[in-house]
């Protein structure tokens, strides 16, 4: 019974009505609870009839029990029940449709609304674009004349910053040729026109203490003859009035004062704002003055060119007298150290005998070291460009040798600081070089007399040593560095310094 029942349910949203016209608008369209219903109503018809059909063959039937009577009963009310909740869950969604619907409509009317809204918030914004956009050629154009106004405008400053700049030169040039001008105007008119002047300050000094010397008296002859009208009209007044009254009137008399004498002494002196003229009114005037400053100058140039004269003959005469007086000054001390050098030997001499006096011991190496020096000094002298003769004397040669040596000093102070800054450079270049090759011989030399040594002692036989060796305590490796030094001095400079200052 209950699968008969069930059969004739139908399934929902089967409608072809829903399907046939999509283009039909959603409050137009019949919804899938209104051909359910309809179905439902009918499948429960079908129902009743074929239950109240079954019921009456039921009750055909004598061999039916009470059991199957009351359990078809059952089921007719269980069906009954099940139409009775779906009749009110149809109502129920049947009236949720209807509420969906309405909120659908609502829904459609808002979005209406809002694409009203949407339109018209469209049109103003577009609008407001259009207003915008024209606004913004304005101002566009508005600036574009406001820089052309400001390029004018800096055109107008740049012109009349260069006019003010040419007539700032033109007044400089005016303030020098008046200061040129004022130099040479004359003292006696700058003190004629100066006096004028004063006397035009104390003219304007004068008339204003006389105006105020008039108002003084115009005021003071005004206070008296009220003074005179109020005492006038005080003795003609009756005495019948009160006291009061009277004390008043006295009173207002009293305050009737003569005003005093001004003081006229510190008044100062006050100018007009005009300049003095100009001496120049006509430019012969400067002519006339050139002229006879011109004439002036003459004699004082004359004058000039013959103190000038007189000043080369000084000059020269000066540096003659300077001249001879070097050259003599040049002899004097080229006799003073002849005269030293002269002492100087005597004074060797002198030792020489009180060593031959104490005793004959140095007298052979005085006599050796005396050679070597002549031989040194010949050597330097040969050196030097002179002819070396065999009877010439140490002393003649040392003569000639510190001769030639101031001769060369004074050139090198002729000579440029450049060139000879350079040539010192080379010389202690090669000096360096030198010291350097005589020490490196040196060191050759000492090498080949330690082989020369370590030769001799391996010739020779072995020593034998008796008893035990002692052995000494290991001395740390020490690594010598060979360090060349170029500040040592040429022994050869150093012998001729030395054989020079002796």
């Amino acid at each position: 019974m209950t699968q008969y029942v069930a059969s004739y349910l139908p399934s929902p949203c089967k409608d072809p009505r829903l399907l046939a016209s999509p283009s039909v608008g959603l409050h137009e369209q019949p919804t899938g609870l209104d051909g359910y219903s309809a179905s439902q109503s009918r499948q429960t018809r079908g129902l009743v009839a074929a239950a109240t059909a079954t019921i009456s063959t039921d009750r055909l039937r004598e061999k039916e029990n009470m059991a199957d009577f009351i359990a078809k009963k059952r089921e007719m009310f269980l069906v009954q029940m099940s139409l009775d909740t779906k009749r009110e869950e149809i109502r129920k969604l049947e009236e949720k449709a209807q509420l969906k619907e309405e909120a659908l409509k609502k829904s459609e009317l808002m979005l209406e609304e809002d694409a009203v809204r949407f339109d018209t918030f469209l049109k103003e914004n577009d609008k407001k674009a259009h207003e915008a956009i024209k606004r913004a050629e304005k101002e566009t154009k508005a600036k574009a004349d406001k820089v052309q106004e400001i390029k004018k405008l800096n055109q107008q400053i740049q012109l009349v910053q260069s006019d003010m700049s040419k007539l700032s030169e033109q007044l400089q040039d005016c303030l020098q040729y008046k200061a040129f001008l004022d130099e040479l105007t004359p003292q006696e008119y700058d003190l004629e026109q100066r006096d004028k002047k004063r006397a035009r300050q104390m003219a304007r000094l004068q008339k204003r203490k006389d105006k105020i010397l008039r108002e003084w008296e115009l005021q003071k002859s005004k206070v008296l003859a009220e003074i005179e009208e109020r005492e006038r009209a005080e003795k003609e007044r009756p005495d019948s009035k009160s006291g009061k009254k009277k004390v008043e009137k006295v009173a207002k008399g009293k305050e009737l004062v003569v005003p005093p004498m001004p003081n006229l002494d510190p008044m100062p002196l006050t100018s007009s704002g005009e300049e003095i003229p100009m001496y120049f009114q006509n430019p012969q005037q400067l002519l006339d003055i050139f002229t006879a400053l011109e004439e002036s100058n003459l004699f004082l140039i004359q004058n000039s060119q013959e103190t000038e004269q007189t000043l080369e003959e000084l000059k020269q005469n000066y540096r003659e007298t300077k001249k001879s007086m070097d050259r003599k000054t040049q002899a004097l001390k080229v006799n003073i150290d002849g005269l030293q050098q002269q002492i100087g030997t005597e004074e060797g001499k002198a030792n020489q005998l009180r060593q031959r006096s104490q005793g004959g011991t140095g007298e052979n190496a005085q006599e050796r070291m005396l050679k070597e020096l002549q031989d040194r000094v010949l050597e330097v002298y040969k050196r030097c460009g002179f002819e070396a003769e065999t009877n010439s004397s140490t002393l003649y040669m040392l003569t000639d040798l510190e001769a030639r040596l101031e001769d060369l000093l004074s050139a090198i102070e002729q000579m440029p600081e450049d060139y000879v800054a350079k040539a010192e450079k080379e010389k202690e270049k090669e000096r360096r070089e030198r010291v350097r090759q005589e020490r490196i011989s040196q060191q050759q030399k000492m090498y080949e007399e330690r082989m020369k040594k370590s030769m001799e002692r391996s010739m020779q036989a072995p020593k034998k040593r008796k008893g035990r060796q002692v052995m000494w305590r290991s001395q740390p490796a020490r690594q010598l560095k060979n360090v060349e030094d170029d500040s040592k001095v040429d022994h050869g400079d150093e012998a001729d310094h030395h054989h020079f200052i002796w």
